[in-house]
């Protein structure tokens, strides 16, 4: 394929990530240009799907006999996985979500064997490119997928291992496809991906709960929750954050999130200078967060939570100077 049609599918890509998160857009920044361009492309992907799952982007999808019957095969697979849990759209709706998350994972095995052709679409054209350069397994894109099927049923959790399988379906995946292109010489740099992906998103559950419970979702383990006397339906209300079960219930999460944060952090013993800078700067927007959460002691229910103006700032600054650093030793 031609190099020209390639640079424009990654600067499609590019303009996905920076369209979608500033923070993201901005650590990746740190990379050498071609690992910024593969990680460009993966996170257009999983910014992709997610958008389709949460119904942010209409699905376009060329319907075929052999799409439709893959689908479909597919549902019943998952309607039996989730045989306890209910479609969280009209079924016109699922069917319609699913089939595109159906037509991306065959998409996505054609990149992964170099079969993708100019008619393809951007993402895939780059991805095609990223797969032919960096070891990246297959599999973890289709956990992720995984993933975004899960929230196609009204989701809930029962225990602590079922949170820890969502989030590493949904977030550890992705650590996992990520660093294949930073590059590591020592497997066990695997494990602490996984743990960084399981925190991040720990704490993305914390901050989205009230948003999550209205789509039907509720990340928090029904079972933890209970043994704190809390129902399901607490969740609705604002003032959850004032009563002591929650307050009990919520530092019992502050440590399993820290539990993981430890192992997390030992992932930039594996990754060299450059490529450690974007993990380290997303552990340390997301530790500010949860720092935050803390602060309030577990009030996220009264108003948003974000990085304020300072942490982005703090962020900002953290990121220029590593990257002078950066440049500083490769001209040495």
């Amino acid at each position: 394929m031609e190099k020209e049609l390639i640079e424009q599918a990654y600067a499609y890509c590019q303009k996905i990530c920076k369209n979608a998160s500033s923070t993201f857009f901005t650590s990746f920044s740190a990379l050498e240009h071609q690992k910024r361009h593969a990680v460009h492309a993966v996170y257009a992907l999983c910014r992709w799907v997610d958008d389709i799952v949460d119904g942010d982007d209409e699905p376009d999808v060329l319907e075929t006999d052999e799409l439709l019957q893959q689908s479909i095969a597919r549902d019943l697979i998952l309607r039996d996985i989730h045989s306890e849990r209910s479609i969280a759209s009209t079924p016109e709706v699922h069917m319609q979500r699913l089939m595109a998350l159906v037509s991306i994972r065959n998409d996505l095995k054609r990149a992964s064997e170099g079969l993708i052709t100019t008619e393809d679409q951007n993402i895939f054209i780059a991805l095609q490119d990223v797969f032919s350069r960096y070891p990246i397994r297959l599999q973890d894109f289709e956990t992720v997928i995984e993933g975004m099927e899960d929230d196609l049923f009204t989701v809930q959790c029962n225990d602590w291992d079922e949170l820890r399988s969502y989030c590493f379906k949904v977030a550890s995946a992705v650590g996992l496809i990520l660093i294949e292109i930073y590059g590591y010489e020592d497997k066990a740099a695997r494990l602490h991906a996984i743990d960084l992906g399981i925190q991040m998103q720990m704490i993305n559950v914390l901050r989205d709960v009230s948003e999550d419970y209205e789509r039907g979702r509720v990340y928090l383990p029904k079972d933890v929750l209970a043994s704190h006397n809390i129902d399901i339906e607490d969740l609705a209300k604002p003032d959850l954050a004032k009563n002591q079960s929650w307050n009990s219930f919520i530092w019992e999460y502050f440590e399993i999130v820290r539990r993981h944060q430890s192992s997390a952090l030992h992932l930039f013993d594996y990754l060299d200078a450059r490529s450690r800078v974007q993990p380290k700067i997303m552990l340390d927007a997301y530790t500010q967060l949860f720092n935050e959460i803390i602060r309030r002691s577990g009030d996220v229910f009264t108003a948003p939570l974000k990085l304020t103006l300072l942490s982005r700032m703090s962020l900002w600054i953290r990121i220029t100077y590593m990257k002078l650093r950066i440049r500083m030793a490769i001209n040495n």
